[in-house]
């Protein structure tokens, strides 16, 4: 009895996924153009058409992204040319796990439909979609490197060399990265004459780079550069916008503008804001360790939304091991990733921790939780739970974008 109810339960999860997907692809690609970050990727597009390549590069602006999206740009619009190159990059994520990672059970794709339904954000027009990418198949390279399976080792360090110059984000998963690196380094994959290609990416993006690296000293990142003139910074922004919201004065996920911002500045002294992530950590400890386990908290929460129990199953499983074993191994790198990750932005965001920054780590702990139920290592009954409230969760997102369209 039990078996027919979990047998209906993920088949009902699998058309639910597959229905919530054409819900998901008519919601997210129709939504307004230039909506939240859209907007500075289409004046990029812009500046590159308007005064070329050398000087967009040194006015800051993703370069990998733009190199995918400008070819397309010249034949559609703008915004739909941003949109289609998302598409085709998750269409090539699937393709590389069944092709290249050789994952052949459909399981798998029927979560990661989930997830990329539910959250949207791979289907904006930003370069978060291309970050993402590089940084899932490394991870995955990593993961199967720690489960002694095929490993492709130049493509992963060519997708890391791609994730290193699309966004600074690279920067705060740095630790992870590192670890991944140490682990391909121990289980001695070597150089061959194919790691050409990863070097090759790399002079090619420090020779695009030339422009910035000349005017700005740094690499060219995107940033959300405030009005000229104004002296402030988005550091200075998201705390004041924290400040803000515990004193009632705007509802949380919010932030000021830039010009309240420079009003307060100017009213209470250019010290009055930290300026930095690492002067906002230090800035007012005991509100940083307050926000940390508030963020903390949200994260773990709201992370249902788009895993649904997948992510507390998966760190149970990884603490009943630790709790037994007393140590931490290798094998276990995506579940202690994720965690790490969660407890890093929580740590140095004082405002509120956006979620799809965790989109590599998160689509990983569904990879971890499909590795989990292939060696049958997961109760049955979690797994009938989560296929339930996956199932709850598509009927609630169709009904939500219903509601919206």
């Amino acid at each position: 009895m039990f078996e027919k109810i979990a047998l209906k339960a993920e088949i009902l999860f699998k058309c639910s996924s597959i229905v919530y997907l054409f819900f998901g692809l008519y919601y997210f690609l129709n939504l307004p153009i230039g909506g939240g970050d859209e907007s500075l990727f289409l004046s990029d597009l812009q500046l590159i058409k308007n005064i070329g390549w050398q000087e967009a590069i040194e006015k800051n602006i993703s370069i990998p992204y733009m190199l995918l999206t400008y070819p397309l740009s010249l034949i559609v619009d703008d915004f739909l040319a941003l949109r289609i190159v998302n598409v085709g990059l998750l269409v090539l994520l699937f393709l590389y796990f069944f092709y290249i990672s050789e994952v052949k059970t459909k399981t798998l794709y029927y979560y990661f439909l989930f997830f990329i339904s539910t959250v949207g954000y791979f289907y904006f027009g930003t370069n978060d979609c291309l970050f993402f990418v590089s940084l899932i198949v490394f991870f995955n390279e990593v993961n199967n490197a720690v489960n002694n399976k095929n490993i492709n080792f130049n493509l992963a360090l060519t997708t890391l060399v791609i994730a290193f110059f699309t966004r600074q984000l690279f920067l705060v998963y740095l630790p992870i990265i590192l670890l991944g690196l140490y682990i391909l380094y121990r289980y001695e994959f070597k150089f061959s004459n194919r790691t050409f290609l990863p070097l090759g990416f790399i002079i090619l993006f420090l020779i695009l780079n030339i422009p910035s690296i000349e005017k700005n000293s740094t690499l060219s990142f995107d940033k959300k550069s405030p009005p000229k003139g104004l002296g402030v910074s988005w550091s200075q922004r998201q705390y004041l916008a924290q400040l803000m919201v515990n004193n009632g004065e705007i509802e949380n996920f919010n932030h000021p503008s830039w010009e309240q911002t420079k009003a307060y500045i100017d009213k209470n002294g250019k010290s009055s804001l930290p300026d930095g992530i690492l002067n906002g950590i230090t800035f007012d400890y005991q509100m940083t360790f307050k926000e940390f386990f508030k963020d903390f908290g949200y994260s773990i929460t709201y992370s249902g939304r788009a895993l649904g129990l997948m992510l507390l199953i998966t760190l149970g499983y990884w603490f009943r091991l630790l709790y037994k074993n007393r140590k931490v191994e290798l094998i276990y790198f995506i579940p202690f990733s994720t965690l790490l990750m969660l407890m890093i932005f929580s740590f140095i965001i004082i405002s509120f921790v956006e979620l799809r920054w965790l989109a590599p780590v998160f689509m990983m702990t569904i990879v971890y939780y499909f590795q989990l139920l292939e060696q049958k290592k997961i109760s049955k009954y979690f797994i009938l739970a989560n296929s339930l409230v996956l199932c709850l969760l598509c009927f609630y997102g169709m009904f939500r974008m219903v509601q919206k369209i």
